[in-house]
């Protein structure tokens, strides 16, 4: 028998969360990881010369939120304003008088109750059926794209309904990728190495590799829901039905982001909210945040039909100078530098953002963490009922996998 008790794969949130507990406990743990850095889909880059968070950004339910204390723990710099969602957000750069911003309120609670009504009375079915079609529709399936990445027609009423809702939303100034890479500083890591086959049925898990085969007692995989439904890992003997059944049925929506460098601080977007919506008309819009972590940035957000189209386009970056152009006019343009794009949907290690059950499928995530053996476990956000497409609900769900083994 191998003395290594533990093999996880995939060294973002929920595997560095197992990995870490695992380790607590004294056991022996490899941490395998495809990419050539650690975080998953939490992503820190400095090429605009500045921390920049690619990925997950946002410590939600930082109250309770464990990544909160360990960026806390390591030094870091937490940003606790509010980011300004919600009825109060400006729209097309303007912000809204108090006759808006109240019929923005009511409408937002009118369609969460419709979701609710639905949800409770056991009717998991798509958002889009139970939502009214009128002016203040398209302002919230733009919201659905950015909070969940997938249109309306794709959200289960159940699914949405089960989502803890998260009052406070926190961010890092020197970036939440830089809190995920130090949690796993200490981490045996082995980067740059994909898994291809996972053989699970006999006394122990034999994990074959680009950089070879290891034996454990236990396997603990972290990998996106997207890439496990490409058979991108073979499992020997395939999983079972419910596994199998339970991935298709949660799906990575797709979100983007497109980052300008400012000039000057002490330009335009000094005057700017923290966050604002390109417009109120469309769902095809962008969801804007200015300052970013107080640093020279604008940023614009994707989710969606729109994010995945423009992605794979290339057309990201124009259509977010677009819209910046019809809000503010071309003259914005002198005080932008540098743009940088993500492409979530075409990374091959992740192939999307965060998971959304499919309608009638709100069972999925139970489901999915349910041990597929003594032996082998699933992770990650996908998993996660209440708090699923966070950073904090990859960590809940690692840590329960390997509280599982223990």
């Amino acid at each position: 028998m191998s003395d290594i008790d533990a093999i996880v794969i995939g060294a973002g949130a929920a595997g560095i969360g197992a990995a870490r507990r695992l380790r607590a406990a004294g056991r022996n743990v490899v941490l395998l990881e495809a990419r050539n850095r650690v975080g998953g889909r939490c992503a820190l880059d400095l090429s605009l010369g500045m921390p920049v968070d690619l990925g997950a950004a946002w410590l939600h339910f930082a109250g309770e939120n464990v990544w909160t204390t360990l960026a806390e723990q390591d030094g870091f710099t937490i940003d606790r304003r509010s980011p300004g969602w919600g009825p109060d957000a400006w729209v097309g750069g303007r912000a809204p008088t108090p006759a808006e911003r109240a019929l923005a309120g009511e409408s937002y609670r009118r369609y969460e109750q419709l979701i609710a009504d639905a949800a409770e009375a056991g009717r998991d079915v798509p958002v889009a059926d139970v939502l009214p079609d009128d002016a203040f529709r398209p302002r919230f399936d733009a919201v659905m794209t950015w909070a969940m990445g997938v249109e309306s027609r794709a959200v289960s009423t159940v699914d949405y309904h089960r989502y803890a809702d998260s009052d406070e939303n926190w961010s890092v100034r020197e970036g939440l990728g830089a809190v995920v890479e130090a949690a796993a500083a200490d981490l045996p890591v082995s980067l740059g190495v994909r898994v291809t086959r996972i053989a699970w049925n006999g006394g122990c898990v034999k994990v074959d590799s680009t950089a070879g085969s290891l034996e454990a007692r236990a396997a603990i995989v972290t990998l996106p829901t997207a890439v496990l439904a490409q058979d991108a890992v073979r499992f020997d003997p395939p999983l079972p039905a419910s596994h199998r059944q339970a991935i298709e049925a949660l799906p990575l929506g797709v979100c983007n982001k497109v980052f300008f460098r400012l000039r000057d601080m002490q330009g335009f977007a000094r005057n700017l909210p923290r966050h604002f919506i390109g417009s109120g008309g469309t769902s095809r819009t962008c969801s804007w945040e200015a300052l970013p972590g107080g640093r020279p940035l604008l940023m614009a957000y994707f989710g969606g039909d729109l994010s995945a189209e423009l992605e794979k386009r290339g057309e990201l970056v124009q259509f977010a100078r677009d819209e910046l152009r019809r809000i503010f006019g071309g003259g914005v343009f002198n005080e932008l530098d540098d743009a940088l794009a993500t492409a979530w949907g075409s990374d091959p290690c992740s192939l999307g953002s965060y998971s959304a059950a499919r309608p009638g499928h709100a069972d999925a995530r139970s489901r999915l963490a349910e041990p597929v053996s003594e032996r082998l476990h699933l992770a990650g956000e996908a998993c996660a009922v209440h708090h699923y497409g966070t950073l904090y609900g990859a960590w809940l769900s690692g840590v329960a996998a390997a509280e599982r083994l223990l």
